[in-house]
């Protein structure tokens, strides 16, 4: 009689050590499920990050290189008999007159002033000011960000001027020539990016960059 009572006890219900494992299983379930979600929302937002990153560095990468494909062999007489081409170029800068514009497409010409500069948070920055010719009118904005280095960097020939074996250099030591070719390097973190850019110019007779160095 008394085996029975007890049995019929124990199936009316929980006994408190039973309940309060219940709870305890049950807020540890809710724990993981919620942090399973912030993880899962934290790396979506990452993705779409990433994704918004690679799409600016993109459309920034295919404007310098149409703008670069564009340069307009301007040059500017500063004595009688001595001229300077408007392009302008050095590690940190770089200027030059185009007949493509970021503000404006593809009509009329601009000078492009790209320039390296720090940001807020101590990376670097590529900045574009372009000024329409014969217009006072100047427009900015800021392409990349975020970099951990980003330089320019020129090909010039060795037979104009006797350079003194040409090749590649961070500062345009030609003023009366185009470049034969542009190259951006990027940097961010373990990333690294090299974009070349031929510049559509004349070369001089008989000037090949790679006949010179053998490849």
């Amino acid at each position: 009689m008394r085996s029975y009572r007890s049995n019929l006890s124990r199936s009316g219900g929980f006994t408190l050590l039973e309940l309060m494992v219940s709870i305890v299983l049950v807020a540890m379930i809710v724990v993981i499920l919620a942090a399973s979600m912030r993880a899962g929302h934290r790396s979506l937002e990452g993705g779409e990050r990433k994704v918004e990153w690679m799409e600016r560095l993109r459309v920034s990468t295919r404007l310098i290189d149409s703008q670069l494909q564009s340069c307009l062999p301007l040059t500017v007489q500063e004595e009688k008999d001595l001229k300077r081409s408007v392009f302008i170029g050095a590690r940190d800068a770089m200027t030059f007159a185009s007949n493509r514009s970021l503000f404006g497409g593809r009509k009329g010409y601009a000078i492009a002033s790209y320039r390296i500069e720090k940001d807020e948070k101590g990376k670097l920055a590529l900045y574009l000011k372009e000024t329409t010719i014969g217009m006072e009118n100047t427009r900015e904005a800021r392409l990349l960000d975020g970099f951990d280095d980003i330089r320019f960097e020129y090909l010039q020939s060795a037979k104009i001027k006797g350079l003194g074996g040409g090749g590649w250099s961070d500062e345009l030591a030609d003023t009366t020539h185009l470049p034969q070719k542009v190259k951006l390097h990027l940097e961010k973190g373990e990333r690294k990016f090299s974009l070349t850019i031929p510049l559509r110019t004349r070369k001089p007779p008989g000037d090949d960059p790679d006949e010179e160095s053998g490849t």
